[in-house]
């Protein structure tokens, strides 16, 4: 599947009518496979991804449990409201092109999804398209049948998730959500359901022949298991509808931050930090100045002077020569008067003053080349190579310092200038002291909300296991029954159903477990920092619960990870559970990266963006992909969009770029 296009009439952020082209595009002979959106938190990233789930799923995109009154007041909150009009929009829509293989055929699909309100009744309309032609004679839940067949539901949630998924993965120690998301990958869901039916149908038939203490205890059981159901129920929808809320606190959370970033409130949250930082950056400063002047202050000037030293030193060498030659010399003198001596006794007179006068033409040769050399530094061979040693220091080590030195100081004084600047900008605090009140306020109902989330969906859990203990007294019961042959017959063929449904539940889930821990493996030592993690994943295949083991054997638990290695660890999983799962779907990521250090970040942007998937769409702040992990994903960017929200207009608009990026031109070049 390759996602070609999103458009977005009216919706959310966007006003008007919005095309976005999503499918990735050629250059250099390959086509690169990530579009990039940024955008400021409020802009319209997460609406982005919203339309495409929207498009696929209508209220299923919602979750399971959102009721039809849910959908449709979400879509009439999404419509789109103006600053710039009175009279408001009534209708909006979404709209999805997308090309899938199936059998070796290729067919492209468009999808559009539309709403109008008329008082209080909202109407939705859903067209579907193949090869350019309506599929007409298909109604609207014919049509969403067709999509969940060409891309599951629970398939999906593999493919386009964003933080929040990741954070679920992450934090789950129960085994629950990787236990549904495994369900959905092998459609064992469905078979979950079908035993839960055949369940019933048991029960039903085992009150028809069963004594009334036991039809009773089924009578007791089943009430208690709708009173479970319908709590359990209660606590997924008021988990739904916190999730709304937080949805709008977090809107509101957004508008007051760019609030106080507009009255500069940014540089005023980390005045107090900039203070220290100058700070350490002066005493840093010092510190490299005392060095430096340590530097002048010793051998370092001579380096300055290199002709001058170079012909000093040859002058040295010269003189330290000539006195060497003249030492040797008047040694030698000293033993000819000795060896005159000596041949004046043993030649006769003729012959000696040959020889005498030979030695001393040959002595005079080397007395003419050492008168011509002037002798100005008279010093000895050690203290020649004390300057030797002194002189090599300055130039090949001393100025190598200095220069080093200088360039920390330059850079030291940049950060100090720009520490100042930051520190000038901060407004005074009574200027956004109430933003900041307000802010925290919000920030403090919001995890207020997200603690009573936690704990519906905990007593949603909790339920749903006491349903499973409740349902095992009941097919326990059920085993007692007494009933006509047909009925036999019937309960025969269900309980063996049962139990060949069970059957196969847990020999695919082991099946396909044995091919998730391989994939896993592979992708968590991939993307985890530490070159020395080396571990192994076993998944239960009753619980789903991941126990994580090191090479020896020992057991890692999950808590002895970072925050950032837990993240890591979900992007793992997800990846596993997409490539086992054997579809060739888009990836969708929206803001995956908020949680993860710098060193994680990296190994994110160069080990799993570019490989993800044929097409990956990633919704990212400039905080997340920032100007130096950009460079480093170019290389695999098709093209790039800016979401930029206009304050003035209430709307978002999506320009070809990315931050510092003006134009695709620039961004893929």
């Amino acid at each position: 599947m390759i996602i070609e296009e999103i458009v977005m009439n009216n919706f959310r952020v966007f006003k008007g009518e919005h095309c976005i082209d999503l499918a990735p595009r050629e250059s250099s002979g390959r086509k690169r496979p990530i579009i990039l959106f940024g955008g400021l938190n409020g802009a319209g990233k997460t609406s982005t991804l919203m339309a495409i789930r929207l498009a696929l799923y209508g209220r299923q995109s919602l979750g399971l449990a959102t009721t039809k009154k849910d959908y449709y007041d979400f879509l009439r909150e999404s419509i789109h409201k103006s600053k710039k009009v009175i009279e408001q929009s009534k209708t909006a829509s979404v709209a999805l092109m997308f090309e899938y293989a199936s059998m070796g055929h290729i067919k492209h699909y468009c999808i559009k999804r539309s709403w109008i309100v008329s008082g209080n009744k909202v109407t939705e309309s859903l067209c579907l398209f193949e090869d350019d032609i309506e599929l007409s004679e298909l109604n609207n839940e014919q049509c969403q049948g067709l999509l969940n067949e060409l891309i599951p539901i629970g398939v999906s949630e593999l493919f386009f998730f964003d933080g929040e998924k990741i954070a679920e993965l992450a934090e789950d120690s129960s085994g629950d959500s990787l236990g549904d998301s495994i369900k959905k990958l092998l459609g064992l869901d469905l078979i979950d359901t079908l035993n839960a039916d055949l369940s019933v149908l048991l029960r039903n038939k085992a009150k028809q022949g069963v004594s009334q203490e036991t039809k009773k205890k089924i009578e007791l059981l089943e009430q208690e298991l709708n009173k479970s159901e319908l709590r359990a129920e209660q606590d997924l929808i008021n988990y739904g509808e916190i999730k709304k809320v937080l949805s709008s606190y977090q809107n509101e959370l957004n508008v007051l931050e760019n609030k106080l970033s507009a009255r500069g409130g940014a540089w005023a949250k980390t005045r107090d930090q900039e203070i220290i930082r100058q700070a350490e950056l002066s005493a840093e400063k010092k510190q490299v100045e005392l060095q430096l002047k340590e530097l002048i202050s010793s051998s370092f000037p001579l380096s300055l002077a290199g002709a001058y030293i170079k012909k000093t030193m040859a002058q040295i060498k010269n003189e330290e020569a000539k006195t060497r030659l003249k030492n040797s010399r008047d040694y030698i003198h000293d033993h000819i008067k000795s060896l005159n001596h000596s041949l004046a006794q043993l030649m006769d007179k003729k012959t000696y003053h040959k020889v005498l006068k030979t030695i001393k033409q040959e002595f005079s040769k080397d007395n003419s080349e050492l008168d011509s050399i002037e002798i100005i530094h008279d010093i000895s061979e050690s203290v020649l190579a004390r300057i030797q040693l002194c002189l090599r220091d300055a130039v090949e080590v001393q100025k190598q310092q200095v220069i080093q030195y200088s360039k920390k100081l330059q850079q030291l004084n940049d950060k100090i200038d720009l520490s100042g600047k930051n520190i000038s900008r901060a407004p005074d605090k009574t200027l956004v002291s109430d933003v900041l009140e307000a802010i925290g306020d919000k920030q403090n109902e919001i995890l207020d909300l997200k603690v009573k989330q936690k704990l519906y969906l905990s007593n949603h859990k909790r339920l749903l296991r006491g349903q499973m203990d409740i349902v095992r007294q009941l097919d326990k019961l059920t085993k007692t029954l007494k009933s006509s042959k047909e009925d036999e017959r019937m309960i025969r063929y269900a309980v063996d159903s049962k139990k060949v449904l069970t059957d196969f539940s847990k020999e695919s889930a082991r099946l396909k477990i044995n091919d998730l821990e391989s994939e896993f493996i592979k992708s968590f030592s991939r993307l985890s920092r530490k070159e020395d993690l080396d571990i192994k994943a076993k998944i239960n295949p009753d619980t789903f619960m991941v126990k994580l083991l090191r090479n020896n054997g020992q057991v890692l638990h999950k808590d002895e990870l970072s925050a950032g290695e837990k993240q890591i660890y979900a992007i793992a999983i997800l990846e596993a559970l997409a490539k086992t799962s054997g579809r060739h779907l888009p990836i969708i990521i929206d803001t995956p990266l908020g949680r993860l250090d710098s060193e994680h970040r990296t190994k994110l942007i160069n080990n799993y963006f570019p490989y993800a998937s044929h097409q990956v769409i990633i919704l990212s702040t400039d905080t997340e992909i920032d100007e130096s992990f950009y460079q480093d994903l170019k290389a695999d960017i098709s093209h790039a969009y800016q979401l930029e929200y206009q304050p003035e207009q209430g709307t978002t608009v999506a320009n070809e770029g990315y931050f510092w990026k003006a134009n695709i031109l620039e961004a893929v070049s």
